[in-house]
């Protein structure tokens, strides 16, 4: 592949994973107005017949209001939950401070709750209890990564798989940030970060990969591209 093609696998790359987002966004959202139906009915059966609400209307405000508690509570702890990772990569102008957005995976494993097993039975409860509004978070927090991603430099960054794929092996940051002339190297890796298939490989330093899917992505793209006669 030329540069020129490069960069055009990445824009419509850019294009596909934007309407995988949607979709996330959309699942997201939609499994938790109906967890949040659901606990909102369990909730009100619950304080009604314990006698904690005498009237159904009381019970159905008091588990707004219960509802609402952990919502602000899941909100709060989001951005630590979802940060960045932060790792130094030495340059040859110096330590660069990297930053490593969360994955696709992980956000959905913040949605629908850890599967660790050696949790204890309340660590378990608050997270069943917390599930509707960490899907609205969730959601939320995916929102924001397609708007991210509207700001994606795409010559940088497909310079960068580029560079990546031709090597076809772990490219330290070092060796980027010598044979790239990339304005903002920690900007430019961070939007990296948010591609789908790009590796960041942070044992003992900082180097990326490229996965097999993205890769294929690559392969099925260029069989699909008109030949010139």
């Amino acid at each position: 592949m030329k540069k020129d093609e490069y960069r055009r696998w990445f824009a419509d790359q850019l294009l596909l994973q934007n309407r995988l987002l949607i979709g996330a966004v959309s699942a997201m959202a939609g499994l938790g107005l109906i967890a949040t139906l659901m606990e909102a009915t369990l909730f009100a059966v619950i304080l009604k017949a314990t006698g904690f609400a005498g009237f159904w209307a009381t019970a159905i405000l008091y588990t707004l209001a219960i509802q609402g508690a952990i919502l602000f509570a899941t909100w709060i702890r989001m951005p630590k939950q979802l940060a960045d990772a932060k790792h130094e990569a030495e340059t040859d102008d110096g330590v660069t401070m990297i930053r490593i957005a969360p994955s696709m995976t992980a956000v959905w494993t913040y949605a629908l709750g850890s599967m660790e097993t050696d949790r204890t039975p309340v660590e378990r409860l608050l997270g069943m209890l917390a599930l509707p509004q960490r899907l609205f978070c969730a959601a939320y927090f995916t929102w924001q990564r397609m708007e991210q991603q509207k700001t994606i430099n795409v010559n940088e960054c497909s310079s960068v798989i580029r560079m990546i794929h031709r090597k076809a092996e772990r490219v330290e940051v070092k060796e980027i940030a010598a044979e790239l002339s990339l304005p903002d190297l920690a900007v430019t890796l961070r939007n990296v970060s948010l591609i789908d298939g790009v590796v960041f490989l942070t044992r003992r330093s900082v180097g990326l990969s490229l996965a097999n899917r993205l890769t294929d992505d690559m392969d099925e793209w260029m069989k699909k591209q008109p030949r010139a006669e």
